[in-house]
């Protein structure tokens, strides 16, 4: 199957430099992987952006960074590390899977006991959505001919206003 972006599994290089690859998060094309490896024999966490397809060539973008032409890892300093919330950044995927998820169920239900319905809105018991992980599930939507209409938050839930057809 063909990727629209790098995958974060297959940056390996420097090939003596990279080993016990555990990729943290993988926010696809467009977006950015965090990984647990060893780098030159230590323990470290990488960090990079994905790349995404190019809408003009149609071709995939390596992203960054990059050396002699292949996807690398930019180590980061372990205080860097000390200070960066992981589960807030490993969780963000999770809650845009759940919302797509939760989101499709209720349209196919709408839809069996109301066929001419055409708009729902979907509470989400999560507050805080940063506009990136906003595009991810619009994007994922959208291929299923759900459009997200409007968003706001209302106390700890986020409403989304979405139609479909």
């Amino acid at each position: 199957m063909e990727t629209s972006y790098t995958d974060p599994k297959t940056v390996l290089s420097p090939r003596g430099s990279v080993k016990n690859l555990e990729i943290l998060y993988d926010g696809g094309a467009g977006s950015f992987s965090l990984a647990k490896l060893e780098w030159d024999g230590r323990d470290a966490h990488g960090f990079r952006w994905n790349g995404h397809t190019d809408k003009k060539t149609n071709k995939v973008t390596k992203g960054s960074p990059i050396s002699t032409g292949y996807p690398v890892w930019m180590i980061l300093p372990t205080e860097m590390v000390q200070a960066m919330d992981f589960e807030k950044i490993i969780n963000r995927k999770t809650l845009n899977q759940r919302v797509v998820s939760e989101i499709k169920s209720l349209v196919e239900t709408k839809k069996t006991q109301d066929p001419e319905g055409f708009s729902l809105t979907y509470e989400a018991d999560a507050t805080g959505i940063d506009g990136n992980v906003l595009e991810e599930i619009k994007e994922v939507l959208a291929g299923d001919k759900i459009n997200i209409i409007s968003v706001k938050e209302k106390g700890n839930a986020t409403l989304f206003n979405v139609a479909y057809s």
